[in-house]
Parts: structure tokens; C-alpha cells; sequence
């Protein structure tokens, strides 16, 4: 059953993946000084800001690869199903979410269950984009004919590995420091920027 159009799937989470990446930098509020003149006051203010601006360039980066996975994806989808809706859905809904625990990191970057909150969110979403394939590769229909099947399904394994997998490593490694966590969650969009950026 087509339940909508590509093309508004498409449309509809480009517009959501538009609204999140713009509330995220809406938790990065200017400092309120006591002295407006006052040079220090100021720059311990921004300093006291870097862990929020921190966890925004991440989950920015993290949420680009994401609307560049779905938009590749789409292009490779010859229909949207019933089904492949209601998953395409559950990934936008986890994605809409990004920008609580990216706050909740950026405020509390020193409590590990801040940090462990942000990569159990990134595993679900990562988790969810991973059902997306896993469904289009065992329903024929969905994917268009000419789709290489052995190469779709090395970057299905590829994408369980490089995004529920590690996610979850960072967030457990947060009760170990919080900034072994920032970096792993850092260097997941690296990858996929790098690694895409060769083929």
C-alpha cells in the first residue's frame, strides 16, 4: 500500500530535520553580566559556555549526517509503504528529541548520566535508521530494481556498527569521564563526513 508519496515524505522531514537543527542553537542563550563593561566577567562567561557550544557543534554535525543518510535513503526507495512510514516517523520522532539531551550535556556536561542520556537517544535514532534498511532490504518492492542488494546490506551492517554500536560505547564510557564521551560522539559524524567524502 503507498501511504504517501516520496515526495512528501521527503519534503516533511526535511522540514523537521530544518526545525531541529535551528532549536538546538536556541539553548545557547547570551550571558547575563553584572557588569556589562567588565571584560572578564565576560570572558569567564563565555568560557562557562564552551561544554553547550560543545554538545551544539556535535548533535549539528550528528543531525547534517543524518539528513544526508535519509536523503540517500530516499533516493534509493521506489515507494513509500505503510510500514516504511511508521519507521520513517520513529526516526524523525528520536531525531526531534536530539535537542533535549544535547541541552541536558551542555548543562550538566560533569554528571555521566547527562552524557550516557545523549548517546542512548543517538543509539535509538541510529537503531531506528538501521530498521529502515533492514525493512527495505527484505521488501523488494520498496527498493528501486537497479539497487545493488550486496552493497545496500554492507551498509546496513556498516550502519549497526558505526551508529547503535557506538553510541552506546560513548554513552557507557561517559561513567568512565564525560569527555571520553564528547569525543567518541565527535568523532561518529567525523567518520561518516570522511568516509563519505572518499566514495
Amino acid at each position: 500500500m503507498d501511504y504517501f508519496s516520496k515526495s512528501r515524505v521527503e519534503a516533511f522531514s526535511d522540514g523537521v530535520f530544518a526545525i531541529i537543527v535551528t532549536l538546538l542553537v536556541l539553548e545557547i542563550k547570551v550571558p547575563h553580566l553584572v557588569q556589562a563593561e567588565s571584560v572578564r566577567e565576560l570572558g569567564e562567561a563565555l568560557v562557562s559556555l564552551l561544554p553547550k557550544i560543545s554538545s551544539w557543534v556535535i548533535s549539528f554535525l550528528i543531525v547534517c549526517v543524518i539528513w544526508v543518510n535519509h536523503h540517500r535513503i530516499l533516493d534509493q526507495i521506489e515507494r513509500v509503504t505503510h510500514s516504511f512510514f511508521w519507521l520513517n516517523a520513529l526516526l524523525l520522532l528520536w531525531c526531534s528529541f536530539i535537542p533535549f539531551p544535547t541541552a541536558l550535556m551542555g548543562d550538566y556536561l560533569s554528571n555521566p548520566l547527562a552524557a550516557f542520556m545523549f548517546g542512548f537517544v543517538l543509539a535509538m535514532m541510529a537503531l531506528t535508521f538501521s530498521f529502515i534498511r533492514w525493512y527495505a532490504l527484505r521488501n523488494k518492492l520498496v527498493l528501486k530494481p537497479e539497487i545493488d542488494l550486496v552493497q545496500f546490506r554492507q551498509a546496513t551492517i556498516r550502519s549497526v556498527v558505526f551508529g547503535p554500536v557506538f553510541y552506546l560505547i560513548g554513552g557507557i564510557l561517559a561513567f568512565v569521564h564525560p569527555w571520553v564521551s564528547m569525543s567518541i560522539y565527535a568523532c561518529i559524524p567525523l567518520y561518516f563526513i570522511l568516509y563519505n567524502s572518499t566514495r
